[in-house]
């Protein structure tokens, strides 16, 4: 088939996959080889003798094999994990296993159509990071596709059901709750077009949170308490390799139980097969029942988890679930009428729920695919009457008129005199009318298109005697439809400065691609060769203040080895920083007094939270929340007592602990601490910020006035104009309480300070007759003395310049601590 748009959407998921292509105006699910289901299990298993499996023959693989069949990988995706096959001794990576998946569906299409697809458009997660994002391409370009825009699965669902839409000035909330991520998405539909106005999203929370809390809550203790099981928890899982068995199949029944009790009070829960591998127990199966109400209990929790990320979103936009037009629901859990229920008491709003859950992600892909035009340019051939065109269109659009434009390629030698073009409507036989060619090629034309048809157009070329022209290609396709005005960035991306405060680059929400360059200057030098003076770019996502409490996208590293010549400190670095429409992230970082640039996509951080880490971490966090219990009963402050006693009994800290406990023996539960951890450094951030607001405040005060009359006595006018805007912004911070930026502050207050305080010539004169009542404890004496007696002539000389460079000199031959106390006993002197 000839298709000018790519057209296949594939909606890669944590538990079950779906490809969808645009036949027409509708997208069409394309069901498994089988032709039994519209998904695909996104599970792989190796036999022994090394045969793959994808889909439910791998799914059945986990619960005999456990060692030989994993899912739920794509929670490992952008992750260093590796998966061991044991039977066939085979390793994969998350991408290679995601890569087989996608070979799964694309074989669904070569059954089904007997057509080899090199290019469709991916889903992920909107919560997904850059690095999740960027290991997701490699996953489809090891499936054989290179032609892969990523779309954001909530903006999925929304063109699936928006497509047709002549929704004008609504909100809709797409509840994206899968099986291992959760998305909430703020859409504005209006005037043809569907864009993302806010976002929010936890790429650890799903339904296979709720198959492990049953297993972990319900299902594990009632085991261990029939059996006399000690220990039988999922932590310890690994210290007893027969155990992570005996997890997987309590997870398939969990799964299947959930499944059942959509739709019923009750539901027995079989486990089969235990004789065969635990012989000891002396019975073959498991039985015993779980009520809807127990999974409810276990379930709730997760629920409303997503739902408060979704009142955070619309709050962020001054909204209520009553202001939506709809709330979408998307994903398998959703279909149950308890899952719903609970969503209705958390949310005021109207639920749509006509496209079905399972499939409108690949639906919405499909759609997407169809705005994407393929990529069929070509060069000029030499052969006779070969013509090659470059156009210019919109695939996707609300207008019943659009414009078309492009150029006709002649091979070398060729002349387009004379020769004419004219565009047909294949299903309304329309004709735009012939227009004359100049010898550039180049034509702009309007053409007229249908509602809900696909309007497929061939273009004709003619030369000057009226024949038909061999023209490559010589049709494309235009729906009416709602498109996308593009897509936009989920989390802010920002560079991390040397003292771990954020250099903002691009907001949340900037539509992609995105490019900026700005300035710095290196915080210490560059040594040609000595790697331990290498130069790190750290980039992060997220909107916190402080650095290191975001999420690191990974780093540009400019080694040591590869500069010419040594690099000073306070040396300029311009950074250009590039957002691809696909989330790639290039950085080129220019140093100017190389005249050199260095350029690369940015090292993506890869590293699996570990055990050992995660329980240093935790214990550091336990021990500062303590200590901010002693402070605030210390303080009497109330307010503070009341938030740390919530926060230590709140199901944060529970899932900290628990998910600490399972790490060792269990990735998903060391990636959830991994991730809760950061919430709890964040709450405890907050807490400690209202705790030290008074004292940061007096601080504050202190350092104002003694800028102001240092500026008053002794700045000049531009400098003192600059303390009174230093001023202003301080009144503006302290007005909306922002401790982060309160303490930025504090610190220009105190820079700006010491900038006019060194312009006094009888601040080095101090300076100097300190450093030398204490030349006896500094080293190189020989080198100290040559500089005590080049600082006395320039002080008979009143050479302040002369003077300031000999005290920096004999500062570094001083002790840290002599410096500081002779720094700070001068700065009160002058007060």
């Amino acid at each position: 088939m000839n298709r000018s748009t790519i057209d296949y959407g594939i909606d890669l998921g944590t538990t079950n996959s779906a490809i969808a292509v645009l036949n027409g105006m509708t997208p069409e699910i394309i069901k498994s080889k089988t032709g039994s289901s519209d998904i695909t299990p996104s599970v792989v298993g190796i036999t022994p003798k090394g045969f793959i499996h994808v889909g439910e023959n791998a799914k059945g693989m986990i619960i005999d094999r456990d060692e030989d069949a994993y899912g739920e990988f794509k929670r490992e995706m952008g992750k260093d994990t590796v998966y061991q096959f044991k039977s066939s001794g085979r390793t994969l990576s998350p991408e290679e296993l995601s890569a087989e998946v996608l070979k799964s569906l694309k074989g669904n299409v070569q059954q089904r159509y007997s057509e080899e697809i090199s290019a469709a458009v991916i889903t992920v997660p909107a919560a997904f990071k850059l690095q999740q994002c960027d290991a997701t391409l490699r996953a489809a370009e090891l499936a054989g596709l290179k032609g892969v825009p990523l779309l954001q699965e909530p903006v999925a669902a929304a063109l699936a059901y928006g497509f047709q839409a002549d929704a004008a000035n609504v909100y809709w909330l797409v509840y994206d709750f899968g099986g291992g991520t959760f998305d909430a998405a703020l859409i504005k539909a209006d005037d043809g077009t569907i864009s993302v106005v806010n976002h929010g999203g936890d790429n650890v929370l799903g339904g296979s949170d709720i198959d492990r809390a049953l297993v972990d809550k319900l299902i594990a203790p009632k085991i261990a308490a029939e059996f006399g099981l000690k220990n039988f928890t999922r932590a310890n899982a690994g210290k007893r390799q027969q155990w992570s068995i005996f997890f997987s199949l309590m997870k398939a029944a969990a799964e299947k139980a959930k499944i059942e009790l959509s739709g019923g009070d009750s539901t027995s829960m079989e486990i089969r097969n235990l004789g065969r591998y635990y012989p000891d127990l002396g019975i073959d199966a498991f039985e015993c029942e779980i009520t809807q109400n127990q999974l409810i209990e276990v379930a709730e929790p997760i629920i409303n988890r997503s739902i408060q990320i979704c009142r955070r979103v619309l709050a962020e936009k001054n909204l209520v679930g009553s202001s939506l037009d709809r709330v979408i629901l998307v994903g398998g859990p959703t279909l149950a009428p308890y899952f719903r229920d609970i969503l209705k008491s958390g949310l005021d709003a109207n639920f749509d729920t006509s496209v079905d859950p399972l499939t409108v992600v690949a639906r919405g892909a499909a759609v997407f695919a169809g705005t994407q035009r393929r990529d069929v340019r070509r060069k000029p051939s030499d052969a006779v009457g070969q013509y090659v065109l470059d156009l210019k269109y919109k695939a996707i659009g609300p207008e019943a008129d659009p414009w078309v434009a492009g150029r006709v390629l002649v091979p070398e030698g060729g002349n387009l005199s004379g020769f004419t073009l004219e565009v047909v409507n294949d299903q309304t036989k329309w004709r735009s009318g012939k227009i004359t060619l100049g010898p550039e090629g180049i034509f702009r034309m309007e053409l007229l298109a249908e509602k809900g048809v696909p309007n497929n157009f061939t273009i004709e070329l003619r030369d000057v005697a009226g024949n038909l022209q061999n023209l490559v290609p010589n049709y494309f396709a235009y729906r009416i439809g709602a498109g996308l005005p593009g897509q936009s960035l989920t989390n802010p991306i920002a560079l991390v400065r040397a003292n771990n405060t954020l250099a903002p680059f691009f907001e949340k929400g900037a539509g992609l691609p995105l490019k900026k360059t700005e300035t710095f200057v290196t915080a210490r030098a560059m040594r040609k060769g000595d790697s331990s003076t290498d130069l790190r770019i750290p980039i992060v996502e997220g909107e916190n203040e402080i650095g290191d409490r975001n999420s690191r996208v990974g780093n540009l590293v400019i080694g040591a080895d590869k500069i010419s010549r040594d690099v000073p400190a306070n040396s300029d670095v311009e950074v250009t920083l590039k957002v691809s429409e696909s989330r790639i992230v290039t950085v080129v970082a220019y140093i100017g007094v190389l005249n050199e640039e260095f350029e690369g996509r940015c090292e993506m951080e890869t590293k699996t939270a570990l055990e050992p880490d995660l329980k240093k971490d935790c214990a550091a966090e336990f021990k500062r929340l303590s200590g901010l219990v002693d402070t605030a009963g210390g303080m009497s402050d109330d307010h503070a007592a009341r938030e740390l006693q919530q926060l230590q009994g709140a199901e944060l800290m529970r899932e900290v602990r628990e998910n600490l406990s399972a790490a060792g023996a269990d990735p998903i539960s060391a990636e959830i601490c991994d991730k809760r951890l950061l919430e709890l450094k964040l709450k405890l951030d907050e807490i400690e910020n209202v705790m030290k607001w008074p004292a940061t405040l007096a601080e504050v005060k202190e350092w104002r006035g003694y800028l102001s009359k240092l500026a008053d006595n002794h700045g000049t006018p531009q400098q003192r104009e600059r303390a009174r805007a230093l001023d202003e912004e301080i009144d503006e911070i302290i007005e909306r309480r922002q401790m982060d930026r309160l303490r930025r502050k504090l610190e220009q207050l105190q820079q700006f300070y010491y900038q006019i305080l060194f312009m006094q010539p009888s601040f080095w004169v101090d300076q100097f007759q300190r450093l030398e009542k204490d030349k006896d404890k500094m080293k190189e004496r020989d080198k100290a003395e040559r500089l005590f007696e080049m600082g006395r002539k320039y002080i008979a000389n009143n050479n302040t310049t002369g003077l300031g460079n000999v005290v920096r000199q004999l500062w570094e031959l001083t002790p840290s601590e002599v410096v500081e106390e002779a720094q700070r006993a001068f700065g009160a002197g002058l007060i």
